[in-house]
């Protein structure tokens, strides 16, 4: 039964590794989960090698120093040694028979690569309440304008589409082939959509399927993985990696996609990552000074 290589890149988040790792092994698809630890200094390292000492479907390598999630999802993709590898994240809990009903929804629709619902829960939540609150999100799945996918999003079925969310599920020799781009730098912003529309530019099959759920949870100040790039760094890097990625892709976005002109589409991309990314968290903040207690009828800001 077990045929599923797990690929997890981790770096500074150990207190997520040890809540997810043994979701992962409790799977009896997964054969294996490779572990690629990317420049962390707090006890990752450790805590994987215990795990590995008591567990032989473990397997890590350690990069020393940091390499980009991009580079450690490709050298753990060439450790995997079953014929189907899955790209986790140390923050992702996927559901029961999760990797089962992946499968079964791949062979079934013919995709090359597949994802299932994936929900960004904040650690306020619990999990019915983030399905609760995803589940009223109207309109397609795959934003043509902005090059967006709403990765929880409940559709009425499988579905073909561009864009997936970034946890996959393909055939090893697959991710071998594309590989993920190492240009993509800072936060890695663009890393997975990339990956994805190089697969469409060679014919490949992307599936979403609504009926695998996984879950993202979200701690409130993260400063580990990817979000240790923050504030106007964060920005910079996220606006050199769209530019990338929509100027490497421009003739398959212009064909799939809306995004229309692309320095339009770039000036217009700027401004929404100002007012989110650097705006927005200072308004929060601040409120959060002056008001700590919620507000206007019990709603947080």
């Amino acid at each position: 039964m077990a045929e599923i290589s797990v690929v997890i890149p981790t770096k500074d988040r150990v207190q997520h590794l040890r809540r997810t790792l043994p979701i992962f092994l409790a799977q009896p698809e997964v054969a294996e989960v490779v572990i690629v630890i990317d420049g962390c200094s707090d006890g990752t390292l450790d805590y994987v090698k215990s795990v590995a000492a008591a567990d032989k479907r473990l397997r890590y390598v350690d990069n020393v120093v940091n390499k980009g999630l991009p580079y450690s999802r490709n050298r753990g993709i060439e450790l995997v040694t079953c014929d189907y590898a899955f790209t986790g994240e140390d923050d992702l809990e996927v559901t029961e028979n999760f990797f089962a009903i992946l499968l079964d929804h791949m062979r079934n629709t013919g995709a090359d690569i597949i994802s299932g619902r994936n929900i960004f829960r904040s650690e306020r939540e619990s999990a019915a309440e983030a399905i609760a609150r995803t589940d009223r999100i109207n309109g397609p799945s795959v934003n043509r304008r902005t090059l967006t996918v709403h990765t929880g999003i409940r559709t009425p079925g499988d579905q073909e589409q561009p864009l997936l969310p970034a946890p996959m599920l393909a055939r090893t020799d697959m991710f071998r082939k594309i590989r993920y781009d190492d240009q993509y730098r800072g936060n890695a912003y663009r890393e997975e959509s990339d990956f994805q529309l190089s697969a469409r530019e060679i014919g490949c099959k992307l599936v979403y399927c609504p009926h695998a759920m996984t879950f993202n949870v979200q701690p409130e100040n993260d400063r580990g993985g990817v979000h240790a790039t923050w504030g106007l760094k964060r920005a910079t890097w996220t606006l050199r990696n769209d530019w990338r990625f929509v100027h490497k892709h421009r003739q398959l976005v212009a064909r799939e996609f809306d995004a229309g002109n692309l320095y339009a589409h770039m000036a217009t991309f700027a401004i929404r990552l100002t007012v989110n990314d650097i705006l927005l968290p200072k308004l929060i903040a601040a409120k959060r000074k002056f008001f700590p207690k919620p507000w206007f009828h019990g709603v947080e800001l």
